[in-house]
This record gives C-alpha cells, sequence and structure tokens, in this order.
C-alpha cells in the first residue's frame, strides 16, 4: 500500500450536505436476539468525525454481530442507530452508502477482476457515470493494486484478497468506516500502511471503528476503546495508555548498531542475539515511520508490535470475568 500524494480525486467528500453538529455515529440501548438470547445487549456508544475507536472482546463476545449492525447488513432487536443524525433502519438503502464496510474475510467476486470488483462495488455505493472510473483508479492507485488490477479475484493471496476488500471499502469516500480484522494476511509492512491510511482517513473527517485481536493494533492507531464481553459494553473510554515504545522481531539476526543507525530511533535494545529489539523512538516519529526505515534499511523485518499498556491489564481482567445473567 503505497502512499501517493499525487491522488487527489479519492479521498474527496462525495457528500456536501453534513451536520457537524451532533455525533456522526449514535448507538442507543441496541441488542440483537437470535435464537431466545441476546447475542448483543443495550450496546450504547457515539461516535464523532475523526475519532477511531478500537472493538475489542474475546471470540463470541459479540463484535461482528455489532459490526453488521453498524454497517446496516442487520436489524437491531431493540434500540436505535442514528448515522448523520437518521435512522439507519429507516432508510438503509440512502445511509449504507455513507459506510464502507471490511469483513473479516473479505467477500468478493471469484469470476470479477481486481478492477471489475472495485467499480461494481462503486456502483453499489452510488457512484455513477465517470465518477466509478475516477474513483476506482484513484483508489487501486493510493493502495498500490495497479499490479493486480487485470487479475482475477479468486487467485489472489489472503493478503492481496485483503487489501481488495479495502479498496471497495473505501472507494466511495465513505463518512464510516467499519473494519472487522483489517489486518488478516497483511505483512508488517502492509500493517504499518494500514495503520498510516487509518490515521489519514480520519484526519479527512472519516470516523472509524476498528475491531482487532490485536491490543497493539488499538493501541498504534485508536484514540478510543470499547471493550465487549458476553454481549455487553464493559469499558467504554478515551485510549489514555500510551505504549512505551515498539517491538520489532527481524528474520535474521542484526547489529544494535545498524539499527541505532535508523532514522526513527532513539534507542534500541538487543534480545535473542539481535533477533529482537526494544525501540523507543525520536519525537515525532511513528510506527509506520520505522517500518519504512527498516525495509529501506534492507533488514528484514517479520514483526512490530507495540509493548505495554495499561489497556493489556483492563481487557484481561475483563475477559476473566463472567458477566451476571440476563434476568
Amino acid at each position: 500500500m503505497g502512499v501517493d500524494p499525487v491522488v487527489k480525486t479519492w479521498g474527496r467528500r462525495q457528500n456536501a450536505q453534513v451536520d457537524h453538529a451532533q455525533p456522526l455515529l449514535e448507538v442507543d440501548d441496541v441488542s440483537r436476539r437470535l435464537g431466545g438470547r441476546d447475542i448483543v445487549r443495550d450496546i450504547s456508544f457515539s461516535l464523532a468525525r475523526g475519532q477511531v475507536m478500537g472493538l475489542l472482546g474475546v471470540n463470541g463476545a459479540g463484535k461482528s454481530t455489532t459490526l453488521s449492525m453498524l454497517a446496516g447488513a442487520r436489524t437491531p432487536s431493540r434500540g436505535h442507530i442514528r448515522l448523520l443524525g437518521q435512522d439507519l433502519n429507516q432508510a438503509p438503502a440512502s445511509l449504507c452508502r455513507h459506510i464502507g464496510w471490511l469483513l473479516e474475510h473479505a467477500p468478493l467476486w471469484p469470476e470479477l477482476t481486481v478492477r471489475e470488483q472495485i467499480r461494481a462495488r462503486a456502483q453499489l455505493a452510488g457512484l455513477r457515470g465517470k465518477a466509478v472510473s475516477q474513483a476506482a483508479e484513484a483508489i487501486i492507485e493510493r493502495l498500490a493494486l495497479g499490479e493486480l488490477a487485470r487479475r482475477l479475484t479468486g487467485i489472489l493471496s489472503q493478503g492481496q484478497r485483503q487489501r481488495v476488500g479495502l479498496a471497495c471499502a473505501l472507494v466511495h469516500s465513505p463518512d464510516l468506516l467499519v473494519l472487522d480484522e483489517p489486518g488478516n494476511g497483511l505483512d508488517p509492512m502492509q500493517t504499518a500502511e494500514l495503520r498510516a491510511l487509518i490515521g489519514e482517513r480520519a484526519r479527512a473527517g472519516c470516523a472509524v471503528i476498528l475491531s482487532t485481536h490485536l491490543l497493539h493494533e488499538v493501541t498504534a492507531v485508536c484514540d478510543r476503546v470499547l471493550i465487549v464481553h458476553q454481549g455487553r459494553v464493559r469499558h467504554e473510554a478515551p485510549l489514555q495508555a500510551v505504549a512505551s515504545g515498539w517491538r520489532i522481531t527481524l528474520a535474521e539476526a542484526a547489529s544494535p548498531e545498524r539499527v541505532l543507525a535508523l532514522a526513527p530511533v532513539a534507542s534500541a535494545q538487543p534480545h535473542q542475539g539481535g533477533l529482537v529489539f526494544e525501540i523507543t523512538l525520536n519525537a515525532g516519529a511513528d510506527a509506520p515511520a520505522l517500518a519504512r526505515a527498516v525495509v529501506a534499511a534492507g533488514l528484514p523485518l517479520s514483526g512490530l508490535v507495540a509493548m505495554g499498556s495499561d489497556l493489556e491489564r483492563t481487557f484481561m481482567t475483563i475477559a476473566a470475568t463472567r458477566a451476571p445473567e440476563a434476568a
């Protein structure tokens, strides 16, 4: 996923009339009942433009069900979801055009090429005429998918499919971006670029919901966190904890001097004979800059994670508890 500042068509607001005086997304006491029990119960939160919220929970906590309701694919059994001040259940077709949704396993038509796939998604999102081609080509360039544009989607690798799915979610410049495990199949460099892309969309005024099992991904890109356990919200707050540093893992050992020579690095503590380094960054540097510097220096990067924060302790405490049975 390469960043190209020349690309200006993609990312431009498609919808001129937007009310900035209220939250972009409002979720009020939303529940989803299935098979005689609540899969999720009384979920409430709001999200403003520019905010990136991490949605955390163990397997079966209700994350995917919650995301599908936020994307308009499922209807709540109770409660209301308002997007841009309108009830998502009352006008789902028009409002869903403001949403970009990437599922954990991107659903793609295997018989279409990558370019055809993205153009079709642009049309489904409401773009017409020249806007379809312009938006598709811009997002293909932005995500460096040009070499794959003529390939059939059915023969792509998992990581390639995930990048195409992300392009489909972004092609219409949505106001709300819903990402379910977007890093599936991505290598460390692509993961760092994904973080940069999420930050870019947030700065452009998009609200982002990121669901992941990786706590360090939330620490790296989110400013708020919502933890769901056994179908209920157990923690919802700004993400105050900041990573104390970054841990990189290399496929081949390197000397401390070589790692210290990287421009973003302020200090580097080697472990496991130079295969692992605990990194402190210089002021203004971030994880994507560190990943780019490592790769540019010819070091075989195989892992990049944030080091310790309060989020991990909070999550583990909640995950170990048993919610009270519903009355």
